[in-house]
């Protein structure tokens, strides 16, 4: 083996050394001006992105919202049909007043829930109302998080910190996702980006 064949086969063996050793590294997607990974990891397990969009008021960029679980899904009924935690956040462009989102969450709950339901569901909507009263306006920047722990609930986190309590009831997390992606959603364009279907 001459010496340039030798240095060859050296070189060739750290390159594929120094490819074994460099861990993947998630895509970030730029959605109004807001970094979101294609991955992340929560509760042991991996995520992967769904979709998603900007929210705007009217013309003025108001939050990005995604959503992520462990497989892709088309449908809200797919995302339930989903095995493990799912989660959605939202971050702020800019200042956010909550209020209209707090409604949407009602009439979702409204619709997800039977009237027979409805009732079970008061105490955890009174707290549910409760956080968003004490944080009626999201700064810009500030991240909020619905997660669906299956064995904890709907737990919701706003700057990394968590808000009330788990809500066990399915029909909260369930509400939560009517929101974005349900038959009346806050942006029907971001809806179809958050299901993948742009």
């Amino acid at each position: 083996m001459t010496l340039t064949s030798l240095f060859l086969k050296s070189l060739l063996a750290a390159a594929t050394a120094l490819l074994v050793h460099v861990p993947a590294v998630s895509a970030t997607l730029d959605v109004g001006g807001v970094k979101v990974e294609d991955t992340l990891s929560i509760y042991n397990n991996t995520l992967l992105l769904n979709g998603a969009g900007l929210v705007s008021n009217g013309k003025v960029p108001s939050y990005v919202v995604q959503i992520y679980a462990k497989q892709k899904f088309k449908t809200l009924d797919e995302l339930f049909a989903v095995p493990g935690p799912k989660r959605l956040v939202l971050t702020a462009v800019k200042e956010v007043d909550t209020g209209p989102i707090v409604k949407m969450f009602n009439r979702s709950v409204d619709e997800t829930a039977g009237k027979s339901d409805r009732a079970k569901l008061i105490p955890g909507l009174m707290s549910i109302g409760d956080i968003f009263k004490a944080n009626r306006l999201l700064k810009p920047g500030e991240v909020m998080t619905l997660d669906w722990v299956p064995i904890s609930g709907l737990v919701i986190y706003l700057g990394g910190k968590l808000q009330g309590q788990p809500y066990r009831e399915a029909e909260f997390f369930k509400a939560g996702m009517g929101v974005w992606m349900g038959d009346f959603p806050a942006d029907a364009k971001v809806k179809d980006a958050l299901l993948g279907h742009m």
